[in-house]
């Protein structure tokens, strides 16, 4: 039942996330666009960036962290499961966690990219994309097992 909710919260957050760089996306093509009214600079407002700002940090999180413990080649997530869980068990849990991180990474790159050729426009989502990078980077470091020799 434990799993379940954390599940079902991690999903709600991720669609949070997802919409809030979906309306940021469009006030920027909205503001570098000539005659646009539907979305206004105003409208993604001061929570709306905090907003963005908080629950990226803690989507980013949980993505860091459940693929510095899954092992290479495996899929995030299937950790939770009992060794003797059932294979549609399994394959759910790998099919959710996948997509959850290429969501994620979706998200994530399209504020990048949006940022890099908007800059000035929505500094929130600029910021945000750039982090984003950074975290994208420390997310494969933790999934492939890179460390630097000693």
């Amino acid at each position: 039942m434990k799993t379940l909710f954390g599940g079902l919260i991690s999903m709600i957050l991720l669609g949070v996330y997802v919409h809030l760089i979906s309306v940021a996306v469009r006030v920027v093509d909205c503001v570098s666009g000539p005659g646009c009214t539907l979305y206004p600079l105003s409208y993604f407002n001061d929570g709306m960036a905090q907003a963005l700002s908080v629950i990226g940090g803690l989507v980013s999180a949980l993505v860091i962290a459940e693929l510095a413990l899954a092992k290479p080649g495996e899929a995030p997530g299937a950790r939770v499961l009992d060794a003797g869980a059932s294979a549609n068990a399994t394959r759910a849990v790998t099919v959710v966690s996948v997509l959850y991180v290429l969501v994620w990474i979706g998200a994530g790159l399209c504020a990048f990219l949006v940022g890099l050729y908007h800059p000035k426009e929505l500094p929130a989502l600029t910021t945000h994309g750039q982090a984003w990078l950074g975290l994208a980077v420390s997310a494969a470091y933790a999934y492939f097992g890179l460390s630097p020799k000693t």
